[in-house]
């Protein structure tokens, strides 16, 4: 009996210390370029990138566009996530949602039988969810390494963490997927201070089942509890 109460203590004390690092996951990147590629594909490196977000992000919810009024507006409502966009307005084959193919050195669709895609040149687009989240994952389209090399991912997860990816296209098309355990994230902005023609598309989010730190602590509580009772009775 004191060797399973001594086992169930210890349990006890992991969960609280899992609680405490449940506050703060760690980033993992996944990313993938077709440099040159044609706007029809195919985009395997790219793919291959998409792949494996998808299997450590487990079930996601995707944005392909495809429903959404054609232009430039904010914020774009999809759902229970409120794009804002900043950033100027050059016309509808560049900024906005737009549906325009002009070859891979501009933005292009990257969905499945769809034609929409978003543009943000010169300035960035924030991704507000209704319910905090733990993957982000998204395609970009029509990037050139003479206007830029770099793009900033910033999560407002209460630390605000930003990423700098590198780009490495001229022209077609590349993805990026990031997940993190445990995290928080409320909002995701996109940012390319460059006046380049790109564009996002099929973006997809989702939560962890990682349980939230107030749960993991009231679990380990409430263990607690039962421990102290159970050894009060063997002392008895």
């Amino acid at each position: 009996m004191k060797t399973t109460l001594k086992l169930l203590t210890l349990f006890v004390a992991a969960v609280v210390l899992l609680a405490g690092s449940a506050m703060a996951g760690t980033i993992t990147s996944y990313s993938g370029q077709d440099d040159g590629a044609s706007t029809s594909g195919p985009w395997p490196n790219s793919s291959a990138a998409q792949s494996a977000f998808l299997t450590a992000a487990g079930s996601t919810t995707l944005i392909d566009f495809e429903s959404q009024a054609l232009g430039f507006y904010s914020p774009i409502v999809v759902g229970p996530v409120s794009i804002t966009l900043n950033a100027p307005n050059y016309g509808s084959s560049f900024s906005g949602i737009g549906n325009a193919n002009q070859g891979n050195l501009y933005a292009f669709n990257t969905t499945s039988g769809g034609s929409q895609w978003l543009g943000f040149p010169g300035g960035s687009a924030t991704f507000n969810f209704a319910s905090p989240v733990s993957s982000f994952g998204f395609w970009i389209t029509g990037i050139q390494t003479v206007f830029t090399t770099e793009f900033t991912v910033t999560f407002n997860d209460g630390t605000d963490q930003t990423l700098n990816i590198p780009i490495n296209v001229n022209g077609g098309a590349q993805y990026f997927g990031f997940t993190d355990a445990g995290g928080t994230t409320s909002a995701i902005t996109i940012t390319n201070l460059s006046d380049d023609a790109w564009g996002i598309d099929d973006v997809r989010y989702g939560s962890s089942s990682v349980p939230e730190p107030g749960t993991l602590v009231m679990f380990g509580s409430g263990l607690l509890g039962l421990a102290s009772i159970a050894r009060r009775k063997f002392n008895v």
